[in-house]
């Protein structure tokens, strides 16, 4: 058994940004991709959103999208919150880092205005687009341990 020093302690602006604040803001989604399914789609893109009734296969896809959301806020707010290990936050935020880039990918359809005019945005695009950005540049910041402070794992002084 190999001895490891123990991992800092996890500051609280990550833990508010990764047991609250996302978990809440991904269960919000998974219920408007269930529930409200042609506002969903209307806020993704309203020139493209089929009419009411929707298409069974829409609805049926909606509501996996749903399902995914919900599965993402339940394995971040229990997981995270299951363990301080440093090694076990990094690695599932840095799967949520390669999600986020796909994610900000899958709105590029939309034009690559979306990225930038935020003047123009709606409820979710502010979902899709700085809300991830600030997700993922707190990831990366996470992974690098900034704001830790003190010593890190590998025994480096950190700002």
């Amino acid at each position: 058994m190999t001895k490891t020093s123990p991992s800092p302690a996890i500051p609280s602006w990550y833990r508010i940004i990764y047991l609250y604040i996302e978990p809440i803001s991904t269960f919000v989604g998974a219920v408007y991709a269930h529930h409200f399914q042609s506002t969903y789609l209307q806020l993704q893109h309203a020139d493209s959103a089929p009419l009411e009734p929707l298409p069974l296969g829409t609805s049926i896809v909606l509501t996996q999208l749903a399902n995914l959301y919900l599965l993402l806020c339940i394995n971040e707010a229990l997981v995270l919150r299951a363990t301080t290990d440093l090694k076990v936050w990094k690695t599932f935020l840095f799967g949520l880092l390669v999600a986020d880039f796909g994610h900000l990918y899958s709105v590029h359809q939309v034009g690559s205005w979306v990225y930038w005019r935020f003047w123009d945005w709606n409820a979710i695009d502010i979902g899709n687009v700085p809300f991830v950005y600030l997700l993922a540049l707190s990831r990366v910041l996470f992974i690098f341990e900034v704001g830790f402070g003190g010593t890190s794992v590998d025994g480096k002084k950190n700002a």
